[in-house]
């Protein structure tokens, strides 16, 4: 068994594995997959790497190097070097994006970034004008980027550690062909790399953006539910045609570079299956009178979003009305929680989970995850599981308690929020939720609701009412709903304003970086 494309812990993980087996991992520098494929191997990526404008991030590139080189300085081992090998880290730190993978706009790359030195390794015919002036502008100098080709990355570090040197790795991102390239003696390793924390906490700014971007996908979100509402009565919808639809209404919200990954539209037995993705031709048609889960996010160049809803059209039996209401109450019980700092997410995770549990009920997937400004819809290393960071005020994760029924029916709802400072005597934390869609008033049973749970679904409303994008549309949802249940909470009509979002002039140079070309 040869290979070295894999992380240090899995590689260790098989290689104690095989002990006692006869059989021993063997690094390789032949890509085996590359000979699998003989001539018939895909063209590599070659669509523009760009740079993002200064309306859409939360620092310049140079102050976010200034920022890791100062973390290397305090360190008590004061490490020489810094090792990047997720593509994310790259492009968070030199504000860089590309299309390089589907749904996520990153690029092939790797960083070495020294207390002198940087060096980032891609093929630089691809940057942009833009961008190669931006990582060249200050050079000579410490902050002038040596672009070389990815291909010489473990040759480049392979003689920087023959100095006087340390290099911080953070092992979850970094490959064994790169980590085994530096002696034990001289590693300093971490789970995550400093990179990785520091792109996980959104300065004000990032935070702007972001609430930003879920604003104007709401927007297309409560647009799609209410043709849903329309249209399905009369049979001509299908998963698969519905999953375009939402595609084509967030396309047409500004600065929207594309869906952040292929969207879950499932009706019936099919929302059973918690990844299940429609495909044309095979889809099932949707109907009044089947549980229907929506699983959908978007990419803009001011965040990265996800949400899930599961709506019922007609009549739903009471055990979907009772898990629906209970996932709902696992969502805000997790949701309006108030904890220390430094509470690990695996701590609290059984909050979204303690309504379903009263019952037997349960899900079998994560609870939630980070998110991205405008990079991955799963941003590691933020979430609620047993290898996430603790939580720490300008975290974003998701929250999505779910519930499955084999062969019938699924159901999932899910936000995404904001880790923030509680006003509480003590300095704790506690979320903001910053998805901005109404949840289907039809599968809520209130009489399982506490005091507490209806009263933050009435805050709820009225943030939602407030917000000039969604706003008048989520009022549109909630008088159809009160129409068909009378259960809609009613609230006051308040003004109010959102943070300035960039002006079209500063988008519109760089809409056609949303795509490959």
């Amino acid at each position: 068994m040869v290979f070295d494309m894999e992380g240090p812990d899995t590689w260790n993980s098989y290689s104690q594995a095989l002990q006692g087996s006869g059989r021993t991992l063997l690094p390789t520098q032949t890509n085996l997959v590359d000979q699998v494929w003989g001539d018939q191997r895909p063209p590599n990526a070659s669509g523009k790497i760009y740079s993002l404008p200064e309306a859409f991030t939360g620092s310049s590139w140079q102050e976010k190097v200034s920022g890791i080189r100062r973390q290397m300085e305090q360190h008590t081992r004061r490490p020489t070097a810094v090792l990047l090998a997720g593509l994310e880290e790259t492009a968070w730190l030199f504000n860089l994006r590309g299309n390089d993978i589907p749904y996520n706009p990153v690029f092939y790359s790797y960083t070495l970034l020294t207390s002198t030195d940087i060096s980032l390794f891609l093929d630089d015919w691809r940057l942009s004008p833009e961008a190669r002036q931006s990582l060249r502008a200050q050079c000579p100098g410490l902050l002038c980027v040596e672009l070389l080709p990815c291909r010489q990355a473990q040759a480049h570090l392979t003689r920087y550690v023959q100095g006087n040197v340390t290099v911080w790795v953070g092992t979850e991102y970094t490959t064994y062909g790169l980590y085994s390239t530096i002696p034990q003696e001289k590693l300093l390793e971490d789970s995550y790399s400093p990179v990785m924390l520091a792109k996980a906490v959104k300065n004000t700014k990032e935070q702007e953006l972001l609430r930003a971007a879920h604003v104007r996908d709401a927007v297309a979100v409560i647009q799609y539910l209410l043709w849903l509402e329309k249209m399905v009565p009369q049979g001509q919808v299908d998963e698969f045609t519905a999953a375009q639809h939402i595609d084509a209404l967030r396309q047409a919200q500004e600065y929207s570079c594309g869906p952040s990954f292929q969207s879950i539209s499932a009706s019936g037995l099919n929302a059973a299956l918690a990844h299940y993705s429609p495909s044309n031709g095979s889809s099932r048609v949707l109907s009044v009178d089947e549980m229907y889960l929506l699983d959908t996010g978007g990419q803009y160049l001011d965040g990265t979003t996800d949400i899930t809803r599961t709506v019922h059209w007609g009549v739903p039996t009471p055990l979907q009305k009772e898990a629906y209401t209970r996932v709902l109450m696992g969502n805000i019980d997790l949701s309006r929680l108030i904890f220390p700092p430094n509470t690990a997410g695996r701590t609290v995770e059984s909050f979204a989970r303690r309504a379903l549990w009263d019952v037997g009920l349960n899900y079998g997937h994560g609870t939630g995850h980070g998110i991205g400004n405008f990079l991955s819809v799963h941003e590691w290393p933020v979430g609620f599981q047993s290898n996430n960071v603790p939580l720490t005020a300008g975290m974003f994760t998701s929250i999505e308690p779910g519930c499955y029924r084999d062969g019938e029916f699924g159901i999932r709802i899910e936000d995404v929020a904001l880790v923030v400072e509680a006003e509480t005597k003590e300095p704790f934390l506690t979320f903001e939720v910053v998805s901005l869609v109404p949840y289907d008033r039809n599968l809520i049973d209130l009489d399982l609701l506490s005091l507490e749970q209806i009263q933050y679904l009435n805050a709820y409303y009225q943030s939602l009412r407030k917000s000039p994008g969604p706003g008048s549309q989520s009022r549109m949802a909630e008088e159809h709903r009160e129409r068909q249940t009378g259960l809609c909470p009613q609230v006051t009509k308040v003004a109010t304003r959102a943070p300035d979002p960039p002006t079209p002039s500063q988008a519109s140079a760089t809409r056609t970086a949303c795509t490959p070309g």
